[in-house]
């Protein structure tokens, strides 16, 4: 297995990647992480970030825009994830990173969508012992299952409509 630093972080937002797609949509079948009423293929239309060591996806990020009550605006809900055999080597914080600069980048581009900034929300329990994650990503609350929210605003975003 290549180290962490031969790998390989592409920006497939919105750009139909289709051997992106087809490689994380083979990956999350083989690891079960999916839930049941989750079609893979709409799923991988939401990927912003493959990370990829050669030809072999090591992981992924996707995003589901959507409206966060609590902050009354418009957010890039990320959900990552790593391969099993590429854990523990910290891609995690340049996955979340480089999908920030992706999705800020889009949202600069596409105005009208009035798209505020990223949000996530931890389910892995390993994570969050930072108020304020390497990624920038912050605390602001707790879901009612009990796992962390998380937010980082684009800088260019301004409030109010």
């Amino acid at each position: 297995m290549a180290e962490a630093e031969t790998v390989d972080y592409r920006r497939v937002w919105h750009r139909q990647d289709r051997g992106a797609m087809n490689d994380a949509i083979a990956m999350w079948k083989r690891e079960g992480i999916l839930p049941a009423d989750t079609s893979p293929e709409r799923r991988a239309e939401e990927m912003v970030i493959a990370i990829y060591a050669g030809d072999e996806i090591a992981g992924c990020l996707t995003a589901d825009i959507q409206i966060l009550p609590r902050m009354r605006e418009k957010f890039a809900f990320c959900r990552s994830f790593i391969a099993p055999a590429w854990r523990g080597k910290r891609l995690t914080d340049r996955l979340m990173i480089d999908g920030h600069e992706e999705l800020c980048r889009w949202s600069k581009a596409h105005p009208g969508e009035k798209l505020a900034g990223c949000a996530a929300i931890y389910e892995n329990r390993v994570l969050g012992n930072n108020p304020v994650e390497p990624s920038g990503l912050c605390l602001i609350g707790y879901t009612p299952q009990g796992q962390q929210l998380r937010v980082l605003w684009f800088d260019h975003y301004r409030l109010g409509r």
